[in-house]
């Protein structure tokens, strides 16, 4: 029975580290759909705040990585004065073992994306 017990510690032990060492890859999205873009601008709005952003359908389909732009207009269509001097936002889509991840720089922060595909890059 120890011997048992001592058998399954170690192999829960070994599949906690081989998951903790499963390295972040570049992804791409295998499927875009209306649910899909909905659980990517939650993981923005979680990561960073603010308002919901407008994403493309084409999101992560032909690069890893999203660059959010500040407007530069307000609603009425004037120019937001400064708004040139604030940075792009990154996001980058990554794959850890078979799960997509939305990694954000400025945090240091990823954020799992459930129901969504992805595939190495």
């Amino acid at each position: 029975m120890t011997k048992l017990v001592a058998v399954l510690t170690l192999l829960f032990i070994g599949g906690c580290n081989s998951m903790n060492n499963a390295t972040a890859k570049p992804a791409l999205l295998t499927e875009v759909n209306p649910g899909v873009i909905a659980t990517l601008q939650q993981a923005i709005i979680k990561a960073k705040g603010g308002k919901l952003v407008t994403l493309a359908d084409t999101v992560f389909t032909k690069r890893s990585e999203l660059l959010l732009s500040h407007g530069s207009k307000d609603s009425n269509g004037m120019p937001i004065m400064g708004a040139h001097n604030i940075k792009s936002e990154k996001f980058v889509l990554q794959i850890i073992g078979k799960q997509c991840v939305l990694y954000y720089p400025k945090k240091d922060m990823s954020i799992e994306l459930k129901k969504v595909s992805c595939k190495a890059q």
